[in-house]
């Protein structure tokens, strides 16, 4: 059985339903107690094999940036020779008005974090520090070079995302699929109460002191018109898209499409996260998370779950590229030159399947 110094890759997540879309990709899944953990870490851990590499999967006791700085302290305490984590589950997204836009469903691969309620909050309002020693810093060459190789192949890896999507949708048929709606309502549409009538107070029609039941209500309750949506209404789901770029990221549950716009001009960020702030400078992280929302007022969770399947999806994806430092990994044979090498490339190759699946006493020859 491996060790906890052969676990090299980690993968993080915030919510229940980002880690049981992940752990629905582990081959040889374990929990914790088949390696034990360093004295002192407070972290639960699931752990497997996904493709050719060992994957230790940490579950997160909530969600924000300071949860997930403690999880990345305690990793290393157990872990301490990860050389790749993946921040994988759900954001809302940054969306524009044209088909090729961030969508629902779509996957964001974040290459820089911005900590954006990071500042001073005066009388007239928030800056945020953005001064040289106040913003989050690059990921080291290894990271960025990683994320450049994947950026490079995006179509491949978006064919692979199609492929493994598909088949871990399966149980869920493409009725339900089709069921979930995409609608990108204007910025300044809010969810209120569209009858002003309807408003207990008449709290709506002033939209400044929004009443509880608009806040907590959905869009079919309060009656925002699907017409008022700047796109047209897909009639199927389309392969999702990859979007590579910074990613908002703090303790806030941004809500508001204005203040969304005005942080996405300022900081060219493509989506909003609440935990990348807490891990990025801690652990040699990659961000991958799927579209939920557009993290605006009409937020919902229906897209919750497709997301967090799509961020596993291409996660799995993503670790066909990685390539492994252990120094126990088989090396390929030299490739066989006449008759006599080939039997021996055969036997070579047959070798090293056998030692993995029968042990290492058994052989094959040609």
């Amino acid at each position: 059985m491996a060790s906890r110094d052969d676990f090299e890759i980690c993968i993080i997540c915030a919510l229940p339903l980002e880690a049981s879309a992940v752990h629905a990709l582990f081959e040889e899944a374990k929990e914790e107690d088949a390696l034990g953990k360093a004295p002192g870490d407070t972290n639960t851990y699931s752990i497997g094999k996904i493709g050719n590499h060992n994957v230790v999967l940490v579950y997160m006791p909530g969600m924000g940036k300071v949860p997930a700085a403690a999880v990345a302290v305690n990793l290393k305490q157990s872990f301490k020779n990860i050389k790749l984590a993946l921040l994988v589950g759900i954001c809302g997204g940054v969306p524009g008005k044209g088909v090729e836009d961030v969508m629902l469903g779509d996957v964001i691969v974040g290459k820089q974090i911005v900590h954006y309620d990071f500042g001073r909050q005066y009388e007239n309002g928030f800056v945020m520090k953005d001064g040289p020693e106040d913003g989050l810093g690059r990921q080291g060459p290894e990271i960025r070079g990683f994320t450049r190789k994947l950026e490079s192949g995006k179509e491949a890896l978006g064919k692979k995302l199609s492929e493994y999507l598909g088949s871990m949708l399966k149980p869920w048929g493409p009725e339900k699929i089709n069921s979930l709606q995409d609608i990108l309502y204007p910025s300044d549409y809010w969810h209120v109460h569209q009858n002003p009538s309807a408003c207990v107070g008449g709290r709506c029609k002033n939209l400044i002191d929004l009443c509880e039941g608009a806040l907590n209500a959905p869009c079919e309750v309060l009656g925002c018109d699907k017409d008022e949506s700047v796109r047209p209404e897909l009639t199927s789901r389309p392969t999702p898209n990859i979007y590579f770029g910074s990613v908002a990221s703090g303790d806030k549950v941004m809500r508001s499409a204005i203040l969304r716009d005005n942080i996405a001009r300022r900081e060219n960020v493509i989506a909003f996260d609440m935990e990348a702030a807490g891990v990025w400078e801690y652990l040699p992280c990659i961000l991958i998370k799927g579209v939920c929302d557009y993290s605006d007022s009409h937020k919902n969770k229906s897209w919750q779950e497709y997301a967090a399947i799509a961020a596993a999806a291409f996660t799995k994806a993503v670790l066909e590229q990685w390539t492994s430092s252990r120094s126990d990994q088989p090396s390929e044979p030299a490739k066989p030159q006449g008759r006599t090498q080939f039997n021996n490339y055969n036997s070579q190759v047959m070798n090293q399947a056998s030692h993995m699946v029968f042990g290492a006493n058994t052989t094959f020859s040609f």
